[in-house]
């Protein structure tokens, strides 16, 4: 039997998130996994200081990140239905998601920080701030 039930990993476009899959993994069975990507909201404006009409929609942007994230679940035999695409701020949309869907646990690649960044915290830290569950960091 597994501790947990329903891991859900927040996945970037980078190697780092094959990492925190295979922590996963040894943890439950894939079927329990699921994967967040959260992109930050497009922005759009007008005139001169943003060389014309510049505009971008959520949905360019899902077009743009699917197929790497399709890549992912293609290598990793995640079925499409256990991947969720959102908008806003990163920890408080992975937060809002575990609730949604009822994760048990929050899987989040986590990298050692130094100076400035280190004294400001950390995205793996605002989710153990805002997580409704527990929050594993794995060191990628």
């Amino acid at each position: 039997m597994n501790r947990y039930n329903s891991i859900l990993c927040a996945v970037d476009l980078t190697d780092n998130t094959y990492t925190v899959l295979r922590a996963a993994l040894e943890l439950t069975d894939i079927e329990n996994i699921r994967l967040l990507h959260v992109c930050e909201h497009p922005i759009t404006g007008y005139g001169e200081a943003t060389g014309g009409n510049h505009q971008v929609t959520e949905s360019q942007i899902r077009q743009k990140v699917f197929p790497e994230l399709k890549d992912l679940l293609t290598e990793t035999g995640i079925d499409s239905g256990q991947l969720q695409i959102r908008f806003g701020g990163l920890a408080d949309q992975i937060a809002s998601y575990a609730i949604e869907v009822g994760s048990d646990l929050i899987m989040v690649g986590s990298h050692e920080k130094h100076g400035l960044r280190a004294l400001l915290g950390s995205t793996s830290g605002q989710v153990v701030k805002t997580s409704p569950c527990d929050v594993l960091a794995v060191r990628v």
